[in-house]
């Protein structure tokens, strides 16, 4: 019984090795461009389509070709506008202060018609995300609201910071959500998806666009993703366009990895750039 539960674990083992190291070392390093059309309600179309590119959880520790990458695929997409839902650098203070340039650098060359804005995350304090994106010419968005003209559509964009469910990102959203009026898209960036769960049933808000989860990092096949930290459904959380109540919510699974106490892999949970058109 000894041998063959041993020679049962030492090929179960073989069997293992390969998927680990395409977790650790091949997916995590892979990049695919997800497109997803979005229609909006008649009374907010238009003579053509709104490109919207989301960069979520770039999450790095030290920039390197899969951060470039990253860019770069957003920049030939040539979007209307682009929008980042949070957690850029991950790491030490020195090592944020070593690289500021070359991050202001890269975020730098993101530019779209209809601007480019940009909200908190899990990974940089607000003192944090600021320096990230000064001088960048990205606006960041902490519980704040912009409006930008696309063609001959007026886009309304409230950006949350971190904590969603404090008093004055709630009065954001309902504010968002009240706002007199039928015409202009309104889209909801926030760093987790959780933000959808807090909107009245069938809200003004067209659309809200968020990350964190990186589609669990692991997903298991008819199963999905074991963990998400997240209260949203573990379909949604996976990744893609949802429903919630009546509401849309798109859920990028990111560009990074987890560099904290979580394993540094990806599995089934290939890393995106996210570009959705509405129509």
């Amino acid at each position: 019984m000894g041998g063959t539960l041993l020679r049962a674990t030492v090929i179960l083992g073989v069997l293992l090795a390969p998927v680990g190291a395409y977790a650790s070392f091949v997916e995590p390093d892979r990049l695919v461009v997800e497109r997803t059309e979005i229609e909006m309600p008649e009374e907010r179309a238009g003579d053509r389509p709104i490109r919207v590119a989301l960069i979520a959880d770039i999450q790095f520790e030290q920039l390197g070709r899969h951060e470039h990458e990253a860019i770069e695929r957003v920049l030939a997409e040539e979007p209307d506008l682009i929008l980042l839902s949070g957690d850029y650098h991950q790491g030490t203070r020195p090592s944020f202060d070593r690289q500021r340039a070359a991050i202001r650098e890269l975020f730098a060359r993101l530019r779209a018609p209809g601007g480019v804005f940009a909200v908190q995350g899990d990974s940089e304090g607000m003192d944090k995300a600021r320096r990230v994106f000064a001088g960048t010419g990205i606006r960041l968005l902490l519980d704040e609201r912009a409006t930008v003209q696309i063609a001959d559509r007026r886009v309304s964009i409230a950006g949350l910071a971190l904590r969603y469910w404090s008093p004055r990102a709630q009065r954001v959203m309902s504010r968002f959500e009240r706002t007199p009026g039928a015409s202009d898209i309104r889209l909801l960036l926030a760093h987790r998806p959780d933000a959808v769960l807090d909107l009245t049933p069938a809200s003004r808000i067209d659309l809200v666009l968020s990350g964190h989860t990186h589609g669990g990092q692991l997903q298991v096949p008819f199963i999905g993703p074991p963990t998400t930290a997240s209260d949203v459904p573990r379909a949604v959380a996976a990744g893609g366009l949802h429903e919630l109540n009546g509401n849309a919510v798109y859920v990028s699974r990111g560009i990074g990895v987890e560099r904290g106490q979580a394993p540094r892999l990806r599995l089934g949970a290939t890393p995106e750039v996210s570009i959705l058109e509405l129509r």
